[in-house]
């Protein structure tokens, strides 16, 4: 059995993207129209709606689907978790990432840097430093371990503001005490 149509379609589409989207959308539909269970061309349209459209009901819609059609499909558990880390839905994301996490062939450091990512999210930076070095120790990738690098250092810098701006409210505290001892 050859590759269908429809696949060579969704080739063509993923080729495109992100540089000919016109292009890319109208082999997607071509594909959704001819095979509505294409979960590939279903997550494609998700990450148009998401990152080109700015649409994101329809690219959750798109990202539910898929995951409907095909919970094995790997690529649509980063992207619907990073959507729904965008919109700040926080416990959504991370039950979309462990179960993205029991997935044959997922790539885990992409999802334990999402990980990463929600604990930053919630200002939990040590934690945050923690999954973002985990994804270092088994990418295999050198540009993703450069960018877990730059994940990590923009923590720490996050902890410096923290603790002085701590400092700065405890410096007005006293302040403000010795000035209200003064005047009594």
């Amino acid at each position: 059995m050859g590759i269908s149509t429809y696949e060579v379609m969704y080739i063509q589409a993923l080729d495109n993207y992100p540089y000919n989207v016109e292009e890319c959308i109208e082999k997607l539909q071509y594909v959704i129209a001819g095979d509505d269970e294409h979960a590939g061309a279903h997550c494609l349209m998700g990450r148009i709606y998401e990152e080109q459209l700015k649409d994101f009901k329809q690219a959750e819609y798109y990202y539910r689907m898929t995951l409907y059609l095909d919970r094995d499909y790997t690529p649509v558990y980063s992207q619907f978790a990073g959507l729904l880390i965008n919109l700040k839905r926080f416990k959504e994301a991370e039950a979309i990432i462990d179960i993205g996490m029991k997935v044959p062939g997922i790539d885990e450091a992409s999802l334990i840097y999402l990980k990463g990512l929600l604990y930053e999210k919630y200002e939990m930076y040590a934690t945050a430093i923690q999954y973002y070095t985990d994804a270092k120790k088994i990418c295999l990738n050198n540009y993703f371990m450069d960018d877990m690098d730059g994940h990590i250092k923009r923590v720490k810098d996050k902890k410096d503001l923290e603790k002085k701006s701590e400092k700065n409210k405890s410096d007005k505290k006293k302040e403000k005490k010795n000035k209200s001892e003064k005047s009594s």
